[in-house]
């Protein structure tokens, strides 16, 4: 079976929550946010710093912190997003384990309820002794949290039965322990691990439950929190006669403690009204119960948030009025500027007087509250702040700093001001043709004063509402071909309203030339920054250096360089002569530095030089040569250290002593040596060892010094040695070893007094050899590997301060040789990259695994619409403008409208599509080269690059269409127009925009008007794929009837399609058509010519997925490589059950019960992604009964909105999974999300990965204790499933973050877990045994599933290693 990996390249960034307060410890303030399915946590002693970072079995749509009297710090709920599970957490920090501790965890259904239109609202009581949700419409749960011993009412609860609903948050009884803990839940564990659900024993004596306390026994990494054990109580779930509520809060009621709580909603009626309602939770007839304390009068009819004032009052903020509104006391109410309130925050948490709020037109504002005598609001101010991203949570952070999360623009930590900081700054320049909708006419708006002054900034690409691959092919008809070539880098259209632009996404490290010189025939480079001795600038007390270049050639040298320290910020680059002390006239194999930085050292084939730099230039210190006249082959410097090869075999060992070189000992080797290296793995030590790749042997010897003596021999394992270097990343010692034939061996040391290997890997980076050097990437030490995919090698740090190798592409390829350079003009160490013709001086970025660079735009130019043209190597965007005023511009362009506007409304947007130019190689958008402006109310829907073939009008002569020359590398642009008055689109236009590159002008070529909206286009053999609203039609570049020379766009052929096609893919001649209501649907495209030279073309319905869901997005998938088939389809397929054997495991695969379909590996198969957050994969056979099959189901648990072609990664095969994983997809997500789908074209290291994914998600304890397998069931308003045939690689890669301790119990299953598994294996196979006879039959597929989804001994299921397991999760990760 080919299983679907899916990953997350770049992580959802979009805060959907964040809080702060004393959550780790009680003197520290700290920061929580929760971002998609992560909660991160942050210390903010001195900066943002982040401490922690856990994932959750589901999304989080809240978080809410409060204190308990007996508790030192906070506890924080969570509350899931997800819309058909409520699932619910309680989280606490353990100080002694130094991690998250699951309080609490359940999950509210309501069979018979009704779920909220709204998102569900929660609230938990400022005392901490009551959480109230509202998840279902007029029902309201309350949570108890703990009891009050002087309370009758309060003590009942432990005694009241509640509801009889499913339910999983519980108290516990008071006096079971000396110490109280009132929040806890009951897991089990076992040797460290979680124990399923279904493997748990039932126990009927609830009485006699164990109540003492266990925590994780795993110490290690891998653990990822502790869990208390206890008995629970179930909580209640009480009516309310409001159905439609708006927003939920507890009120502050007074100080006394035997208020009881009380809570406040806002809601509207069936008049459309707005009122506030305030209950009390009291005992009523022995239970808990609210009731209804008062009422207030109507609120403005915009109200959406609530605000708990004290004494009772509450804060009503609508969109143009705040209003206080109290018990018996008479609304007080004043005007604001009118926008849409998003977040709010206190200042003063005691006193009440100062509130934060932010709208959605991205200010800050202040709202001064001031109190009369009795503690009531009498006054209240609103002061304008300044300008931030539009927040949907803001935290204060204390001594004014506040964190504003966003989900449409970038994240800051800002400090607020009491005197105004100056004029905010300008969004954009002046001569930016996007700085005004209608152009550069309109008048730039005056600025008002900022009292915010920003401090740290973190990016967030959501929604990633569009986005385009740069640097590959990006032709539609690439689908289906080799994919080794089809990478690159994103461009996605980000951010709305205040913050949109454009993010430039790329893997690996890039690098950013700074100079650049034409220098052709340099073999080997290094860069020396050496001290002048006796010299010192007048005017700096840093004395002065010399910073060289040694550049090798074929068979000379040159050397070149400047002094510092330098005026300004520019150097003077000068050459030395040839009558120096360095030998120029032959090649150089190593230079270096000195330990004391006062000397230089140049090996050349004729000996070792040693230099020292004077006030007049370089002087000759010291010369040593080989005795007997041989020449040096290999060589290698370090401080005062230096080995070299001479003779082939005989290696030298010696030591600088200030300005003389001693040669301390001779050793021949059984072959010839390759390279040489004798780099310490101590930073403040010499080196103990020398490593020397030999010729013959394919080894790498590691020699003791002085005496050259042999220490350990390593084999390679095949292939030369060109290359080798100690070093030490992430505090492990490592031989890395770079072949010729571009593979790297690394090979990590168990210690460095006595080495041997640890542990030894290799992956191939490239096809040339590669050449190592070591440099300090912003204070991280790394590893370049030159090549013709150069990579930078990094330890990816843990919590326990370890370090995994990992390995990040370059940008700059085709990199021969690299050096660090060491200079005052940049704080970080510079790179000299040399090339075939060219070096060049870099800045590298930190070696992390994706980078972002922002291009933003103005506020009211969002982007709706990109594309990229590789051969024009420009952009086509598209935006959206949000109009100001009506202007004169304004009125000359609604005046070119054909129709009258006299009785119509001005429109409120204005779209423009604009052509940017590349920087940096034409990948990154830079300067805007021209624009166009559309038709007043056209919105572009639509864009893509095509190709137009141009056609003859028929009838033809010749018994076919002839073809003219393309329109190559065109803009098609989609549009649509909504007039005021209509509710939805009656028209629109394909435009087809053509780019000049000598006028350097856009225009439109040819256009085409649709009674429709164009959602989706497509380039499609050399004509246009569109659309148009429930049609599909395809479109030619024709001949005029009119004029010979003239072309058209015209309508070839249309096929009504269902609802209304909202997007499109293809492969082939066959093309997916995504629904707004109606899933997916096949076309096949079929083209004849009569004898008459007509050329009939047609779209003929194919297959169609029958399930009602709202399609997103589709996408075409690759047919796996022709040497997968038999790996991935059984050829024995029985054909009565539809079922294959695994193999060597022998169980049941998954198998659709029509078997030709799914193991025909010629069936097309798309990725379609609906609207209720899942991803399927559907298959449609070429030859047998033209069937659509559902081959994989998952919920993905956000919205992606747009699928392309392509992979961030160049697809270079592993030696030990060659061709075996494939990435096909990238995608983006309305949470900021960049996704990869990727083949697994191997059946049964598919199923391998499923069991672990299994064994992760069941074993492992995750915060939350969230349920895996209903978080990824796939789930819709018709239906709930298993998932299956995906494979989730944010899971599986965690299992590399995993203790090898922890490593090895989860391959196994557990361990002690295994003989409950085996008591469970009897009914599993009886349930097997079932399904094989009786084929469950689906209506949208007929698929049949079985799995395995108990926790299973991959060992023994599917015979392999653990060490294999972690050399493929580790293959995984480098497909992002």
């Amino acid at each position: 079976m080919q299983y679907q990996y899916i990953v997350s390249a770049h992580k959802a960034s979009s805060v959907t929550s964040s809080v702060s307060g004393p959550f780790r410890t009680p003197n520290e303030t700290n920061l929580l946010v929760a971002k998609g399915n992560r909660l991160e946590i942050f210390t903010t002693t001195t900066c943002l710093q982040l401490v922690g970072e856990y994932s959750f079995h589901g999304q989080i749509s809240s978080l809410h912190i409060f204190h308990p009297e007996d508790r030192l710090t906070c506890l924080v709920l969570v509350v899931s997003g997800e819309a058909s599970r409520n699932k619910f957490a309680v989280l606490s920090w353990d100080a002694t384990e130094q991690t998250i501790l699951t309080e609490s965890s359940g999950e509210i259904i309501e069979h018979t309820g009704r779920p909220t239109t709204e998102s569900k609202l929660v609230a938990v009581d400022y005392e901490a002794r009551v959480i109230v949700v509202y998840a279902y419409q007029g029902i309201v749960h309350l949570f108890p949290l703990v009891g009050v011993p002087s309370d009758s009412a309060w003590r009942s609860l432990v005694k009241s039965t509640g509801s009889d609903r499913k339910s999983g948050s519980r108290m516990r009884t008071e006096g079971d322990d000396e110490e109280r803990y009132p929040y806890t839940v009951r897991e089990q564990l076992v040797g460290g691990l979680r124990v399923p659900p279904y493997l748990r024993p039932d126990d009927e004596d609830e009485e006699n439950r164990t109540t003492s306390q266990s925590k994780s026994v795993g110490k290690g990494k891998g653990v990822a929190h502790a869990i208390r054990s206890s008995d629970m109580y179930p909580a209640l779930t009480r009516y309310i006669r409001e159905l439609k509520v708006l927003d939920l809060q507890f009120v502050r009621r007074g100080d006394a403690p035997s208020q009881r709580p009380a809570f406040a909603v806002l809601y509207e009626d069936a008049n459309m009204a707005r009122q506030v309602h305030v209950y009390s939770i009291d005992e009523v007839q022995g239970e808990l119960r609210p009731q209804s304390l008062w009422t207030s009068d109507h609120v403005e009819p915009t109200s959406n948030m609530l605000i708990p004032l004290p004494r009772g009052a509450v804060l009503v903020v609508g969109d143009e009025a705040l209003t206080v509104v109290a018990a018996n006391r008479s609304p007080l109410g004043m005007s604001k500027r009118a926008a849409t309130v998003t977040a709010f925050e206190w200042i003063d948490t005691q006193t009440f007087e100062r509130l934060l709020l932010a709208d959605d037109s991205g200010v800050l504002s202040l709202v001064v509250f001031q109190y009369d005598r009795s503690g009531h609001v009498k006054e209240m101010f609103v002061e304008r702040l300044g300008s931030i991203s539009v927040a949907s949570g803001l935290s204060y952070l204390g001594d004014g700093c506040i964190y504003v999360g966003s989900h449409c623009g970038d994240h800051a930590a800002v400090r607020l001001h009491t005197e105004p900081l100056g004029e905010e700054a300008a969004l954009c320049s002046a001569d930016d043709v996007l700085a005004h909708p209608l152009g550069s006419a309109g008048k730039s708006m005056a600025r008002p004063n900022t009292f915010i002054e920003p401090i740290e900034s973190f990016t967030n690409l959501a929604p990633v509402v569009d986005l385009c691959m740069v640097g590959m092919s990006s032709n539609d008809s690439s689908i289906g071909k080799s994919t080794s070539g089809n990478y690159g880098s994103i461009v996605a259209c980000s951010g709305q309203l205040t913050t949109p632009g454009l993010r430039l996404v790329r893997n690996g490290v890039g690098v950013e030339s700074v100079a650049e010189l034409a220098v052709s025939g340099v073999v080997n480079a290094w860069s020396l920054s050496a001290e002048v001795s006796g010299l010192m600038d007048v005017d700096s007390i840093e004395p002065t250096r010399y910073v060289v270049m040694v550049l090798s050639l074929v068979d000379s040298t040159r050397v070149m360089g400047w002094t510092e320290p330098s005026s300004g910020d520019s150097v003077e680059l000068e050459e030395l002569s040839a009558g120096g002390s360095w030998r120029l006239d032959e090649l150089t194999l190593a230079a270096g530095l000195t330990s004391d930085g006062r000397h230089a050292v140049q090996v050349t084939p004729s000996g070792v030089v040693l230099l020292q730099p004077t006030n007049s230039g370089w002087q000759r210190c010291a010369v040593w040569e080989p005795s007997d006249g041989s020449a040096i082959s290999a060589a290698s410097s370090s401080g005062d250290q230096v080995a070299v090869a001479m003779d082939g075999s005989l290696v030298a060992y010696l030591e600088v002593h200030g300005s003389a070189l001693e040669c301390v000992a001779q050793q021949r080797l059984a072959h010839a040596v390759s390279c040489i290296d004798v780099h310490s793995w101590s930073e403040d030590k010499r080196s103990a060892y020398v490593a020397v790749g030999l010729w013959a042997s394919y080894d790498v010897c590691l020699l003791a010094l002085p005496s050259l003596a042999e220490a350990l021999t390593i084999s390679v394992g095949g292939g030369l040695s060109r290359s080798v270097l100690m070093c030490v990343l992430g505090g492990t010692a490592y031989v890395l070893v770079g072949g010729g034939d571009g593979r790297l061996h690394h090979f990590s040391m168990t210690s460095r007094e006595s080495p041997g290997v640890a542990e030894r890997k290799c992956v191939r980076l490239g096809s040339r050899p590669l050449a190592l050097a070591g440099f300090s990437n912003h204070g991280e030490p790394s590893v370049f590997a030159a090549s013709d995919h150069s990579a930078v090698l990094f330890a990816h740090r843990q919590a326990d301060g370890a370090g995994r190798l990992m390995c990040a592409n370059v940008d700059a390829q085709d990199i021969r040789c690299v050096a660090a350079v060491q200079s005052g003009l940049s704080p970080h160490a510079l790179l000299l990259l040399v090339s075939e013709s060219r070096l060049s001086l870099a800045r590298a970025d930190p070696a992390q695994r994706l980078h972002v660079r922002p291009r933003p735009l103005p506020p009211w130019a969002a982007p709706h619409r990109l594309a990229f043209s590789a051969a024009l190597a420009v952009y086509g965007v598209a935006t959206i403008h949000t109009l100001g005023s009506v202007s004169l511009d304004m009125a000359e362009w609604m005046a070119g409208m054909s129709e009258p506007l006299v009785s119509r409304a001005l429109p409120a947007e204005a779209a423009r599509f604009t052509v940017l130019g590349g920087d940096g190689g034409g990948t990154q958008p830079a300067d805007i080269l021209d624009s166009l402006l559309l038709q007043p109310y056209e919105i572009p829907e639509s864009l893509c690059v095509a190709t137009l073939t141009s056609l003859l009008r028929p009838p033809q002569t010749d018994g076919g269409e002839s073809q003219r020359p393309a329109l190559e590398d065109v803009f098609v642009l989609g549009t649509s127009v909504v007039l005021p008055g209509e509710d939805d689109a009656k028209r629109g236009r394909v435009l087809v925009l053509l780019w000049d590159t000598r006028s350097r002008r856009i225009s439109i070529a040819g256009s085409f008007a649709a009674l429709g909206a164009i959602y989706a286009v497509a380039s499609f053999r050399g004509m246009i794929l569109a659309a148009i609203g429930s049609r599909l039609l395809l479109l030619g570049w024709q001949q005029k009837a009119s004029n010979a020379d003239e072309y058209e766009l015209v309508a070839l052929c249309s096929q009504q399609t269902q609802i209304a096609a909202l997007s499109l893919a293809v492969n082939g001649d066959y093309v997916i058509v995504g629904d707004v209501m109606a899933s997916a649907s096949v076309y096949h495209y079929e083209e004849n010519t009569s004898d008459a030279g007509m050329v009939r073309r047609r779209l003929v319905p194919v297959a169609r997925d029958y399930a009602g869901v709202w399609t997103t997005s589709v996408a075409a998938v690759p047919p796996p490589l022709l040497q997968n088939a038999e790996r991935l389809y059984p050829s024995a397929i029985d054909e009565e059950t539809g079922f294959a054997s695994s193999g060597p495991g022998g169980g049941l695969i998954v198998v659709p019960q029509h078997a030709q379909v799914f193991g025909d590996s010629s069936s097309e198969r798309f990725i379609v992604s609906d609207a209720y957050h899942n991803i399927f994969r559907v298959a449609l056979s070429r030859t047998v009964e033209q069937k659509m099959c559902v081959e994989a189901r998952w919920h993905l648990s956000d919205q992606i909105n747009v699928m392309r072609p392509g992979s961030l990664v160049m697809d270079v095969p592993d030696p030990e999974f060659p061709d075996v994983f494939r990435a096909t997809l990238v995608f983006g997500t309305v949470q900021g999300a960049i996704g990869i789908i990727a083949s697994v074209e191997d059946g049964r290291i598919g199923r391998i990965l499923d069991r672990l994914q299994i064994n992760m998600a069941h074993l492992l304890p995750t915060p939350g204790l969230w349920d895996y397998d209903e978080w990824r069931a796939y789930a819709s308003d018709q239906r709930t499933s298993r998932a299956f045939g995906v494979l989730d690689g944010d899971l599986i890669e965690r299992f590399l973050d995993l203790s090898p301790e922890m490593q090895r119990l989860v391959f196994e299953g557990g361990g002690v877990l295994l003989d409950a598994v085996r008591r469970e294996a009897a009914e599993r196979r009886k349930k097997a045994e079932y399904w094989t006879g009786h084929a469950r039959v689906e209506a949208e597929g007929e698929v049949v599933v079985l799995g395995q989804m108990a926790v299973s001994d991959i060992s023994a299921r599917e015979h392999v290693t653990l060490d294999y397991v972690v050399r493929l999760v580790e293959c995984l990760t480098r497909l992002h």
